[in-house]
């Protein structure tokens, strides 16, 4: 047997704000043979979920903490890789009563036979037990969605979180018949779980709009020769042509560098002013509101925040975002105007000052002078805190933002 010691598996520190995590599925099973960098377990922030790689090649051995587990601080042991050269390792017993291990101090501890439990729930049909992951499971119950005809594409077939997420678009029929069943038994109702991030999202929510002082503005855009810019880069055949999306994040960004101190944040009696545009997006996705990050967006032209838009979306709602995709904004934008919606009162995301709402570009009669024109016109309304910006910096902020849509060709200069 070898003389050297087992690696430990522990928690990293993923993003400043995220302080403890769910371990959502383990990727391999004790005994298993492991690559390093090659991922082995997945873990669900508020956010979205990571998958952890090994630090080194060797065999996993003494998985520490269950599937499903909640509260796992950074830092907390999470297994051992030994070398491949061992033919045995330490028992569970024998890592548990370690010096190293925080398991007294967390959730984490629990024991194998316990973990083992997990990986195979008492959801059965017919007699016959199905694999799947605890989050799966809550998903699944949820989503109304029955896990007798779900094909897990986990180890062993397993049912895993992402079999359920490509299922969520279909499962809106089972949702409606499990509400309406609810109802002819006399319930008339259910409630549904809250994901993590919904449940987070929540709290930061009320938390802005019970502690911060809001006040609003609001601004109509013509943005016909923003339609223009759109069109024509269509035309030409690009693949990452921009939206109108794409023109808000850039005329934002640069309205950001004209009025520094709205790109700022309220920090405890001081105003702390951001020398980066980090322009936040949100994102509507199956598990709530995210916001993926456009770094630096001041400095990137349209066809760069098309490309970096488009990239971050699609991770969001396929849920692979990393932490520091989506900490550290200094300003948000929130687009509904595809939902028809006329304008948009957000709540600030602190520590953020400001956050601007979209809504959609509409065809309607415009007074220019005394005659009337028909054109498409947009509203943009900034929500903003009263403790870190007065009323005249936010007009100042949202008149360039109005500036710089109605004109494009300043986008470019």
């Amino acid at each position: 047997m070898s003389g050297e010691l087992p690696t430990e598996v522990r928690l990293p520190q993923l993003a400043d704000s995220v302080t403890e995590v769910i371990v959502g599925a383990w990727l391999k099973r004790e005994g298993d043979r492991v690559e390093a960098g090659e991922p082995i377990v997945e873990v669900e922030t508020d956010k979205t979920t990571v998958e952890l790689e090994a630090p080194v090649a060797g065999v996993l051995s003494a998985i520490q903490v269950a599937e499903g587990t909640e509260g796992i601080e950074t830092g907390a042991l999470l297994a051992l890789i030994r070398p491949h050269a061992e033919t045995s390792g330490p028992t569970l017993a024998a890592v548990s009563t370690a010096p190293t291990a925080p398991l007294e101090k967390t959730a984490a501890s629990t024991t194998l036979s316990q973990a083992e439990e997990e990986t195979v729930d008492a959801a059965s049909t017919e007699g016959a037990a199905v694999a799947v992951t605890p989050m799966a499971r809550r998903m699944a119950s949820a989503a109304g969605i029955d896990l007798s005809k779900v094909a897990g594409t986990g180890r062993d077939g397993r049912i895993m979180k992402a079999d359920i997420d490509r299922l969520l678009p279909g499962a809106l029929g089972a949702e409606t018949s499990l509400a309406s069943a609810a109802a002819s038994e006399g319930g008339g109702f259910r409630d549904e779980p809250l994901t993590a991030m919904r449940r987070v999202t929540a709290t930061r929510m009320e938390q802005a709009k019970q502690t911060v002082p809001h006040f609003y503005l609001r601004a109509e855009c013509d943005v016909d020769a923003a339609m223009v810019v759109i069109a024509q880069a269509k035309t030409l055949g690009r693949d990452q042509a921009p939206t109108l999306t794409d023109l808000v994040i850039r005329a934002a960004a640069l309205a950001l560098r004209h009025v520094p101190r709205a790109n700022s944040a309220w920090a405890g009696g001081a105003l702390r002013l951001y020398d980066a545009v980090d322009i936040a997006l949100a994102v509507n996705t199956a598990d709530g509101l995210i916001t993926p990050i456009i770094r630096a967006a001041d400095t990137k032209d349209l066809g760069d925040i098309a490309r970096d838009s488009r990239a971050l979306v699609a991770r969001a709602r396929e849920g692979s975002l990393r932490p520091d995709d989506y900490t550290g904004g200094t300003f948000t934008i929130s687009n509904l105007g595809m939902y028809g919606v006329d304008s948009l009162f957000a709540i600030v995301n602190p520590p953020q000052s400001c956050v601007l709402g979209v809504g959609s570009a509409t065809r309607r009669p415009i007074a220019v002078g005394n005659d009337v024109r028909i054109g498409t016109m947009m509203s943009c309304t900034l929500s903003a805190d009263h403790r870190a910006i007065d009323g005249a910096t936010g007009a100042e902020l949202l008149a360039a933002v109005k500036r710089y849509l109605e004109q494009p060709a300043l986008m470019v200069l």
